[in-house]
């Protein structure tokens, strides 16, 4: 752990790349277990929870986030909104001696778009050019819908999960790269517009990995599906 083992100590130094490469795996998993003792409650506040959010959904942990989130009887967005709050508040518990429209709060914002609907930019790349598109289909959430004005155009991610099928719609602007990632085992049925992934010309299948199917592809509209 790093510093005094609290919740934005440890994310701030993985996310700021101090934590060796042998030890992130265990900084990490401090990380969580520190939120599971607190009943997935938040202990960072305006400066840590962001990069808590971002080390959670880098590591592939938005459930984390999700039953950190999804709730209403601790500190937090659902305990703002339960005290009757309609903006943001500067406390977490919503105390009304505080600011009552106090934006620094709204990391969640972030997830929203990266996590939930899946658009983000590869670290790797500028402005966009190389986009990543990877959804996180975490709690009892069965769709989403961004969009965002990137400087080449719009990037657009919509998905649904009904039983056993997974549909997503996306949208990769003009002169830009991307890669998807769909949630997919061993035994999946991947289609793009109803014919499999691999006869799209557009589409590079590369590999499985981590329960996600991960594929290249060029600009154009795309129509997802995978059915276990």
């Amino acid at each position: 752990q790093y510093g005094t083992g609290s919740q934005a100590a440890n994310a701030i130094s993985i996310y700021m790349g101090l934590v060796d490469a042998a030890d992130k795996p265990k900084v990490l998993a401090n990380l969580i277990a520190d939120i599971r003792s607190h009943n997935n409650g938040i202990t960072a506040g305006d400066i840590g929870y962001r990069y808590l959010l971002r080390v959670l959904d880098e590591a592939g942990r938005s459930d984390v986030i999700f039953d950190m989130n999804n709730r209403s009887d601790v500190p937090g967005y659902g305990y703002q909104i339960a005290q009757g709050a309609t903006s943001l508040t500067e406390s977490w518990q919503g105390n009304r001696i505080s600011s009552n429209n106090h934006f620094m709060l709204g990391h969640l914002m972030e997830w929203f778009y990266s996590g939930l609907g899946g658009i983000a930019c590869d670290t790797n790349s500028t402005a966009f050019k190389n986009i990543i598109i990877r959804p996180e289909t975490v709690g009892d959430e069965n769709s989403a819908k961004v969009t965002f004005l990137s400087p080449y155009g719009t990037i657009a991610n919509e998905w649904t999960k009904t039983g056993k099928t997974f549909v997503m719609k996306t949208v990769i602007p003009p002169n830009t790269q991307s890669t998807i990632y769909l949630p997919a085992k061993a035994g999946s049925v991947i289609t793009e517009s109803g014919k499999d992934v691999r006869l799209n010309t557009n589409i590079k299948f590369i590999k499985l990995e981590g329960g996600k199917a991960v594929l290249k592809a060029g600009s154009g509209k795309y129509v997802f599906a995978v059915n276990d």
